[in-house]
């Protein structure tokens, strides 16, 4: 396995055992050097383990076949996700293996794991490489396993294994001074314990030879002229507020600001138990989705969310949504003609025509990704694509790339469906994707001559990984946005950003090494004593509240459910309800739940909702042939003796909830031990 010039300047102190982090351009071949330093420590330490932690459950297929695969013909390598049947047999599996290529997620859960057979220890692996290593900070998964790590380290411990961190971009961490700068760049680097960052110094000529950067052109397309379809939706959301009798909601309809202030009023109204308005809230921010992607893509998108939103099952007595139902009706026709009139198309798609047309001749090899924010808008993206003519030719094969989390506004990709795309996109079956930010980081997707970012808003990271898309000889990287929109203040914000960073990474590179220790240290204590003050809090939190003092309520009729002494957790993490009378204030809609993968003890069921008004609730499990409703949090409300309060995740109430004991069920539920 031979490195190139960069990247053995790169690997250099993890080849001499030292802790560091790689940083290299997305391209520049860091797995296949980290490859290299783990064969190499595998080599010289008889009995070493390594652990190659991953932040995406496709990264953990991708690098066992595409990079780790080498190792296999003198090293047993394997790779554990959550999509792999022997997830549960992680601690066997890690102990059985030299290499095991595997989600943080999943080690994290094998490293607090109280059963024998499951846990794991930190000192079981003498190699750590964690890849995209930029997310080790706040509450993500890998700076978790790392403050355990430095836990141990400042109490003392010498058996740590050792660290590899691999990023692209390490970012600024929000800070726009060059001293913020810097003080990002050591918390990263104290938080994976790094003594070195490294980087292609002296063979910077042979990196840039080998990773040649994309020509950037900014695409700007104007306004409408007119949006007549935009203002009618404007005034049915006048009419809804009028009929809320709320005047603090401000009129800025159609952004981000106002989509979080109705976002905040629904959760107060349903705290207070105020149906009306959290009804009319919920309403309210799907004209404001309509009106984001009216701003993104075409009225008929914006059209349909809205159609589709008020074909579903809906609560016809209640006078609430009779009044919304039928402020819709009155509307609807005109809504419609004017979504079909090409008059008042949007700007930006026209402008994607023309870029698209000049990239996808029909003879050329060309490749594309066109990122762009919302599942909502790749779907849309691709139907555009579609219903233009000039663009229907052979030469553009085009399909969607999203998320696999699961999300209320269109439907989720399964694992094996994105696995599909890329492969496609790999053979060249497909040339054009649509995709999310799911596709800037990590996958190994080939060269594409054209990326367009299409409207995006985000940070100097997002940008380089995209960017770093574009690797084909010539390739070009594309802003599309409207003439002095915050989209293109943020990118050439997210410009000089860059290049802070860079300085940044420099002057660490340069310091003394006293100084930088002295800095590690301290960084390192204070992270430790504020993570073990927020993990008491949380524990403190916990404890609050005894569970038969916690009521549970409908969100949408206020009925009063269950106790918080129903609820019980199955594999530490799916919250059920086992109060045998539970099952009269719900029912089971149609069709089971589909997933793409397989559970250790239970298979899904069909999604449960109210009895009384049809909210949805979540869904029903069959575990070892019982049947146990799981129950969404973000669907109740959580009343306490000293508040009633909606939460988004389980992990924030303020009551114990013990592990559900499947002998201690039936026993209570047929009367007889076992």
């Amino acid at each position: 396995m031979e490195l190139r010039g960069y990247q053995r300047e790169a690997a250099a102190p993890a080849l001499g055992g030292r802790n560091s982090i790689i940083w290299l351009p997305t391209g520049a071949g860091k797995t296949r050097a980290a490859v290299h330093v783990c064969q190499k420590h595998l080599e010289s330490r008889r009995g070493g383990r390594v652990a190659v932690l991953v932040n995406k459950v496709h990264l953990v297929e991708q690098h066992f076949k595409k990079e780790f695969h080498v190792l296999q013909k003198d090293f047993r390598v394997t790779a554990v996700s959550g999509d792999t049947s022997h997830k549960s047999f992680f601690a066997y599996e890690a102990k059985q293996n030299d290499v095991v290529i595997c989600t943080a997620q999943i080690l994290q859960n094998a490293l607090v794991s109280e059963e024998e057979d499951t846990h794991v220890e930190l000192t079981d692996f003498s190699l750590l490489v964690i890849d995209e290593c930029h997310h080790t900070h706040k509450e993500a998964v890998y700076n978790k396993i790392m403050m355990s790590y430095l836990q141990r380290k400042l109490s003392g411990q010498q058996d740590l294994p050792q660290v590899l961190g691999l990023t692209a971009s390490p970012g600024t961490g929000g800070a726009t001074s060059f001293e913020g700068a810097v003080k990002h760049i050591l918390q990263i680097c104290a938080n994976l314990d790094t003594e070195k960052i490294t980087s292609a110094q002296e063979e910077v000529q042979l990196l840039q030879s080998h990773v040649p950067q994309p020509r950037k052109q900014y695409d700007l397309c104007q306004e409408r002229a007119q949006d007549p379809f935009g203002e009618r939706l404007k005034k049915m959301m006048e009419r809804i507020q009028q009929h809320m009798e709320t005047p603090s909601l401000p009129q800025d309809f159609g952004t981000q600001i106002y989509e979080q202030r109705v976002v905040e009023l629904e959760k107060r109204a349903a705290e207070t138990f105020c149906r009306k308005t959290r009804v009319c809230a919920l309403h309210l921010r799907k004209y404001n989705d309509a009106l984001l992607i009216n701003d993104t893509v075409r009225m008929i998108d914006a059209f349909q969310c809205l159609q589709q939103f008020y074909a579903t099952e809906r609560d016809a007595k209640d006078p609430t949504e009779q009044f919304l139902a039928a402020t819709f009706e009155e509307n609807r026709e005109s809504l419609q003609a004017l979504a079909g009139d090409r008059r008042y198309e949007n700007p930006r798609l026209g402008k994607l025509e023309e870029i698209l047309r000049e990239h996808f001749q029909p003879l050329g090899a060309s490749r594309g990704i066109v990122f762009t924010k919302t599942r909502q808008s790749a779907h849309s993206l691709l139907s555009w694509l579609r219903d233009t003519a000039a663009l229907c030719g052979q030469h553009v094969r085009a399909a969607v790339l999203t998320g696999a989390g699961y999300s209320n506004q269109t439907k989720h990709m399964t694992q094996n469906e994105q696995q599909g795309v890329i492969k496609l996109f790999r053979e060249g079956a497909l040339n054009l994707l649509f995709s999310t930010s799911v596709a800037e980081e990590g996958l190994d997707i080939p060269e594409c001559n054209i990326v367009v970012r299409y409207g995006l808003m985000t940070n100097e990271i997002s940008m380089m990984q995209a960017r770093g898309r574009a690797r084909a000889e010539n390739s070009v990287y594309s802003v599309l946005a409207k003439a002095n929109s915050r989209e293109v203040s943020r990118e050439q914000l997210n410009e000089d950003l860059v290049e802070l960073m860079e300085r940044a990474i420099r002057a660490v590179q340069a310091m003394p090494e006293q100084e930088y220790r002295l800095k590690i240290r301290e960084l390192q204590r204070v992270a430790v004593a504020t993570w073990s003050m927020k993990e008491a809090m949380i524990s403190e939190r916990r404890q609050l509240h005894h569970p038969d003092a916690v009521q549970l309520y409908c969100i949408n009729c206020n009925t009063a459910v269950c106790r918080g002494s129903d609820i019980r957790t199955v594999e530490g993490m799916h919250h059920v309800n086992i109060n045998p009378s539970f099952g009269s204030y719900y029912r089971a809609c149609s069709g089971k739940m589909q997933f793409q993968r397989s559970f250790k003890d239970w298979e899904p069921g069909c999604r449960i909702a109210c009895s009384g008004c049809s909210q949805e609730w979540g869904m029903e499990m069959i575990f070892r042939q019982v049947k146990l409703p799981i129950l969404c949090i973000k669907n109740f409300v959580v009343e306490t003796p000293d508040e009633k309060r909606r939460y988004k995740k389980w992990s924030a109430v303020t009551f114990p909830v013990k592990e559900f004991d499947y002998l201690e069920y039936c026993s209570s539920v047929h009367g007889q031990s076992f």
